[in-house]
């Protein structure tokens, strides 16, 4: 397994990291429901076994802030752990500002070291965000919880290229963008990823088998998905020509990415984890595949959406 540090922080991660959704509650295109406490807890200890240390949770994933604090319990050597808090407004009206705010973000710091039996923070990200968000007030705030020494660094998810480019106006607070990106959805390549290397900002890599359309589960799609289809089999021509199945070509490109510190992907089962780590540890596609990759390119940038896809994507 390969480590970077995440741009210009302390935290040294594992090329791949482990995603957690799915393992607490229903997700995905199929809405299937999370494996038992048991399973949830062996994979991810199998995961730390082979080399992964790098975990990606969240309060609103169910039972998964919960189990990775139990998976990673009297661990001398804990992973990283990343997880996320919203200041979207509950009712959807943008977001949160004033007293309801603070109340909101000291409520989720708080069940965060709860859940995770930790007493500071690793990296917790505001969650889900595409559109500027970054005000005074915001950014007080959580400058406030890292010199009370409740959180190390702080991180953004988001979608879009306003949210995070926004967070890179404010380098010395928000240390990490978490982004989509894979083999067919490029676009942060444009603007946000050039950037975030200029300044050292951490960049961790979501969403890289596009929802299982870059994987096994192609052939059978859902609705919403079906016209990704057509998208993705050059893709799957070119990784039957090397030798290969599409999740590892997905993956390896994803996970090498210039700019990339991790990338995450989840699984509900020790055999796909086992997968997947051979194949990062593979290492990089060679160039000329990569390029025949980069070749490929999709005409409608709506159908990179998940707003488009009518599935459930917290």
């Amino acid at each position: 397994m390969q480590y970077a540090n995440l741009g210009r922080t302390n935290l040294r991660l594992s090329v791949l990291g482990l995603g957690t959704v799915q393992l607490g509650m229903a997700y995905g295109w199929d809405q299937l429901p999370p494996p038992s406490d048991h399973r949830v807890i062996s994979l991810i200890r199998r995961a730390l076994e082979l080399g992964i240390n790098y975990i990606d949770t969240a309060a609103m994933y169910g039972r998964s802030e919960s189990l990775v604090g139990r998976a990673c319990a009297g661990l001398t050597c804990r992973p990283v752990i990343a997880t996320k808090l919203s200041i979207r407004n509950p009712d959807g009206a943008g977001l949160l500002t004033g007293q309801a705010l603070r109340q909101s973000v000291e409520q989720s710091l708080s069940q965060s070291l709860q859940m995770l039996g930790v007493d500071v923070l690793d990296l917790v990200q505001l969650h889900s965000l595409d559109t500027r968000f970054a005000t005074p007030e915001l950014l007080d705030l959580l400058a406030q919880y890292r010199q009370r020494g409740w959180v190390r660094y702080w991180g953004v998810t988001t979608y879009g290229e306003e949210a995070p480019l926004d967070a890179l106006d404010h380098p010395k607070l928000i240390r990490a963008l978490q982004i989509p990106y894979s083999a067919l959805d490029r676009r942060m390549e444009r603007k946000v990823i050039p950037r975030a290397q200029e300044q050292g900002t951490g960049i961790v890599l979501r969403s890289i088998f596009l929802q299982g359309v870059l994987s096994h589960r192609l052939d059978s799609l859902p609705a919403a998905l079906a016209d990704l289809s057509p998208l993705a089999a050059p893709l799957l021509r070119l990784a039957q020509d090397t030798g290969m199945d599409l999740a590892e070509l997905a993956l390896r490109f994803a996970a090498f990415a210039s700019g990339a510190h991790s990338a995450i992907f989840g699984t509900t089962n020790i055999s796909e984890l086992e997968a997947n780590i051979r194949a990062v540890e593979a290492g990089p596609l060679p160039p000329d595949l990569v390029a025949a990759v980069r070749a490929i390119e999709v005409a409608d940038s709506a159908l990179l959406n998940p707003g488009n896809w009518r599935l459930s994507t917290p």
